[in-house]
């Protein structure tokens, strides 16, 4: 999957366990500290669109 940003922590971590949970089509918690919680959803339509994440 090709996204053009990757969701970040304010201190600029990437946060790969939420990645990881979306695809995997698991609950996941809204990090407090995220930059941008718009490129979750965005992860999400670019992985349901190859069949990932359909929960």
């Amino acid at each position: 999957v090709v996204i053009k940003r990757l969701p970040k922590t304010r201190s600029g971590k990437i946060l790969r366990a939420t990645m990881v949970k979306i695809a995997d089509s698991e609950a996941f918690k809204m990090p407090a500290t995220i930059d941008d919680p718009d490129i979750l959803d965005e992860i999400k339509e670019a992985l349901q669109s190859l069949g990932y994440a359909q929960g």
